[in-house]
């Protein structure tokens, strides 16, 4: 009967070690599948991490250019303007000049002087009209004033021209 029961003891020593070891192995898979998760997504994370700096970093070296060429476009655009500014100058002292004589002209060579000296007066006004527009900080309006600007000087030259033309036609 002994023998028996140490059969018995045996067996059921046996299963409760094998039970113990399938539960140990189930417990150390969960174990390692939660490890295994836990490291994908500590690698997502920081690869998620290393693209969102290199995004930030992308951003601010967009920043810093754009910085860079506005203050380029608008150091050009000041330059830019001093040589207009110049050129309106210089117009203007020449049609003063002209002014003047033209005040002195009399008989029938006065009215083509009087008309000759209307128009460079209207041109005048829109070219005085459109550098006071001009401002080198505007860089989304710049290019078009400019333009307006560079057309007027021209057409201003032309009514000084034709003033100067009247004048000597005396």
């Amino acid at each position: 009967m002994n023998h028996w029961r140490r059969i018995m003891l045996a067996l059921a020593l046996g299963v409760a070690v094998t039970g113990a070891a399938a539960c140990s192995k189930k417990e150390d898979k969960a174990a390692k599948e939660k490890m295994e998760a836990d490291k994908k997504a500590a690698e997502a994370k920081a690869e998620a991490d290393k693209k969102a700096a290199e995004m930030k970093a992308a951003d601010e070296k967009a920043a810093a250019d754009k910085k860079m060429a506005d203050e380029k476009a608008a150091a050009e655009r000041t330059e830019a303007k001093k040589k207009l500014q110049a050129d309106y100058e210089a117009a203007e002292r020449k049609a003063t000049a002209l002014k003047e004589k033209a005040a002195k002209v009399k008989g029938a060579a006065k009215k083509n002087v009087d008309a000759a000296q209307a128009e460079l007066d209207k041109r005048w006004e829109a070219l005085k009209a459109d550098m006071a527009a001009l401002d080198p900080a505007k860089g989304d309006t710049w290019d078009a004033t400019k333009k307006k600007v560079e057309d007027g000087t021209a057409e201003a030259n032309k009514a000084i021209d034709a003033l100067e033309a009247a004048i000597k036609g005396k």
